[in-house]
């Protein structure tokens, strides 16, 4: 029966694996990317991130406007009420606003697109981290529940053996020693259900802390996907990169403060008899630029490109390491498995010959609890090493930059 169960699952796996991609995204990836929206909708991080999207938007809308900052509104009145007493009445209404110099409007707004796409580009990166926690925790439940199905099929298999040990001893045909070592190893079994048990318990609620999810369901292979563009951290990196180009030529366009221009309008009287007179004025305040103000922001800026293009650089050169990490790893999960699945059939073997030796009454019992022992083991390392390349596999799209 063992035999046959390995070779159901060895069947079932390799039709997943033979499966068409497109086959395996519609059965596995949409609950893995329902797993990934929960877990960013809980995620601190994402929130943050998310909500700065209003803030870029605003500073698009600043730099489409044709005036430099806020505008400006003044009012002054004199006479000479409380000191000659000649009804001099003077009145002035002023408007001022500041104003782009050449080449400043552009630099604003190209440095605000660029912020948009920095910032979206840091929302996939960011995404794609809570992606790969997933993956993680995801198949930790899987090889956590695999365990325990194959320590409870344990459990029920030597229950069974110690059943029938047990009848045979009643009936004479075996030792008493032989039914106190079947019971011993039942209740070694059920002791290793119980650390099983403890252990999936662990992996449901680190799942369910990152994910809130309840259900959890089981996880299919991912197909995976070795063409999917620029990966988002490396987007990320050249975005921030990009960002600080901008803000250096913003710092250079921006040699001073932007200049105002003003429009004021005064009415005055000189005296009860005589008449009022009106006239208008036009005034334009430039700033002066100085080494002492343009410096720091120009050495700043500078900082800040430098710092981007190395962390870019950095990021190209460890996914290059960590996809070809992946590669390996994968392979070798793959090779495992197959190693394994052979260990278990010869195991699965050996253990039907040394039963039906025991049955006839040629070898002991507990030449046949190790033989048991064995095939346990082997069916365990098959079933490890099927969740071992469906982490691969998750490892390799994440490595990819394959976002659910």
């Amino acid at each position: 029966m063992r035999a046959c169960y390995l070779i159901s699952r060895i069947c079932i796996l390799s039709a997943m694996v033979l499966a068409s991609p497109l086959a395996l995204s519609q059965a596995g990836l949409p609950g893995l990317k329902a797993a990934v929206d929960a877990a960013w909708q809980r995620s601190p991080q994402g929130r943050t991130l998310e909500a700065r999207r209003d803030e870029t938007l605003a500073g698009r809308e600043a730099a489409q406007s044709w005036i430099a900052g806020s505008p400006s509104v003044g009012l002054s009145q004199r006479s000479d009420r409380w000191t000659d007493r000649n009804g001099m009445r003077e009145t002035d209404l002023s408007l001022s606003a500041p104003v782009w110099l050449p080449g400043q409007k552009s630099a604003r707004q190209a440095l605000a697109q660029t912020s948009a796409d920095d910032l979206e580009a840091q929302i996939a990166s960011a995404r794609l981290a809570i992606a790969g926690e997933v993956r993680e925790r995801l198949w930790a439940v899987a090889a956590a529940r695999e365990a325990l199905t194959e320590v409870q099929d344990h459990l029920h298999h030597l229950e069974g053996l110690a059943e029938e040990v047990s009848s045979r001893v009643k009936a004479g045909d075996l030792a008493r020693t032989d039914e106190l070592l079947s019971r011993q190893e039942v209740l070694a079994a059920q002791g290793s259900v119980t650390a099983a048990q403890a252990k999936l318990q662990e992996a449901q609620a680190r799942y369910t802390a990152l994910t809130g999810q309840q259900e959890i369901a089981k996880p299919e292979l991912e197909p995976v996907v070795t063409q999917n563009g620029l990966h988002p951290r490396l987007l990320a990196a050249r975005s921030s990169l990009d960002r600080a180009q901008a803000a250096h030529k913003v710092v250079t366009a921006t040699r001073s403060d932007p200049p105002t221009v003003g429009v004021s309008m005064r009415r005055e009287q000189d005296s009860f008899a005589g008449g009022n007179s009106r006239s208008v004025g036009i005034a334009v305040q430039i700033p002066l630029g100085t080494n002492a103000r343009n410096r720091p922001l120009e050495t700043a800026a500078l900082t800040q490109i430098q710092s981007a293009a190395a962390e870019a650089a950095q990021a190209e050169a460890v996914l290059q390491g960590d996809v070809e990490l992946a590669r390996k790893q994968f392979a070798t999960a793959e090779q495992a498995l197959g190693t394994a699945t052979t260990r278990a059939a010869l195991m699965h073997e050996h253990t039907q010959l040394i039963e039906k030796a025991f049955r006839l009454g040629e070898r002991g019992l507990a030449e046949l609890l190790r033989s048991e022992a064995l095939s346990h083991e082997a069916d365990v390392a098959v079933h490890q090493q099927q969740i071992a390349v469906g982490l691969a596999r998750a490892r390799l799209n994440q490595a990819f930059g394959v976002l659910p």
